[in-house]
Order: structure tokens, then C-alpha cells, then sequence
């Protein structure tokens, strides 16, 4: 009866009572709860909560090799790539970083908060052409973009006129680099929220 019970049960059902356990603690404890959760069951909560688990102790590559390995079984959800993306930034990988955003914008070409973070890459590193390049996509769809007028005003005359100061301080700019990311927050782990003690339902839908 127990295994008839367990076979109608979806993947998320199963994952459930080990995302409430996993929650409970963090880093390497609550890894360990989700390792087990992921012997029952290849749940997407599982993976991602997992992944997040590495990042927050500061094991970059595991949480990498979590995502990659969740990337190979659930290749639409990007979600995993968006935590890739994060971990890569926050160990300094940049080749890395650029390419997992380039593929998050090959299967959402209209993210623009994607295409914004490629940008101030670029702007960072100090690769002031192809800055421009993806600038010119921003300004398309964001004429008052301030980070991509920024980015032209280097090749522009008419956007150097009307380019804006930098008003980002260093202590902001770092906070985008320290912060923790939000459990089942796609575009927030990018952009340093923070945890949420519980996992929401948007772990079982499509990004």
C-alpha cells in the first residue's frame, strides 16, 4: 500500500518534507538534508535548494556542478543557470559568468535584466566595445537607459552630451557582489536578496 501510495505521488510531494527539514538550517546542514531528498526523488526544488546550500557555504564549485548536473535533467528551467551565474560571478570566473548569462539571453532574448548585467560586465572589465554592442540592444527597447547611454557616450557624441554622472557608489556596486540570493528567486540571486526561510510554489512551474 506504501509503495502504491509513493508511485502517485509527484516529484515535489516526495521533496517536500526534506525542503521543510533543509530550511530549518543552512550552508553544508542543510545540503546534507537535500543529498538525501535527491536519493528519493529528481525534485527541481531539490536541485535548486541543494545548489543554493553550496553557495551560501561558499563551495562555488559544487554549487556549479549541482546546477550543471540539474541544467542536464531540466534544461527550460532557468533558474539554475541564473544560480550558476551568480556562483560563477562570486568566484571570479568571468568567461564563465559572460557565457551563462549569453545562454540565459539565447533562451529569453527579452530579459532585460540579464542583458543589463551582461553590460555592466563588460563596463567592468573594461571591454568598452562590446559594452556598446549590447548597449545598443538596451537602447532599443530602454531609450533612457542610463547604464547604456553611459556605455555609448564613449563613441557618441549625442550620448556624451546626455550621459549621466556616475551616481553608483562603490559600497552599492560591492553590495551586488556580496549579498546572498533569494531561495526560488530566479532574477533576484543576480541581484543579491536574500534568503526566505520557506520555499514557494514557484519551484514545480516554468520560469
Amino acid at each position: 500500500m506504501l509503495l502504491s501510495s509513493c508511485s502517485t505521488m509527484s516529484e515535489e510531494e516526495i521533496a517536500s518534507p526534506f525542503i521543510e527539514e533543509g530550511t530549518r538550517f543552512s550552508g553544508e546542514e542543510a545540503a546534507a538534508v537535500y543529498e538525501r531528498g535527491l536519493e528519493e526523488t529528481d525534485s527541481v526544488s531539490l536541485y535548486y535548494n541543494l545548489a543554493y546550500s553550496y553557495l551560501e557555504s561558499g563551495d562555488y564549485d559544487k554549487a556549479i556542478a549541482t546546477a550543471d548536473k540539474a541544467i542536464e535533467i531540466y534544461p527550460d528551467y532557468l533558474r539554475f543557470r541564473y544560480l550558476k551565474a551568480y556562483a560563477e560571478r562570486s568566484c571570479l570566473r568571468f568567461y564563465s559568468y559572460e557565457k551563462t548569462l549569453k545562454e540565459i539571453l539565447e533562451y529569453d532574448p527579452g530579459n532585460s535584466t540579464i542583458r543589463e548585467l551582461l553590460l555592466e560586465h563588460y563596463m567592468t572589465i573594461g571591454r568598452k566595445a562590446d559594452a556598446a554592442d549590447v548597449a545598443r540592444e538596451i537602447i532599443i527597447r530602454d531609450p533612457e537607459n542610463q547604464e547604456a547611454i553611459k556605455a555609448l557616450a564613449s563613441e557618441s557624441s549625442f550620448f556624451l552630451a546626455i550621459a549621466p554622472e556616475d551616481s553608483i557608489s562603490q559600497k552599492e556596486k560591492a553590495r551586488l557582489w556580496t549579498e546572498p540570493p533569494f531561495v526560488y528567486m530566479p532574477i533576484g540571486i543576480l541581484n543579491g536578496d536574500r534568503i526566505l526561510s520557506q520555499p514557494t510554489s514557484s519551484a514545480s512551474s516554468t520560469p
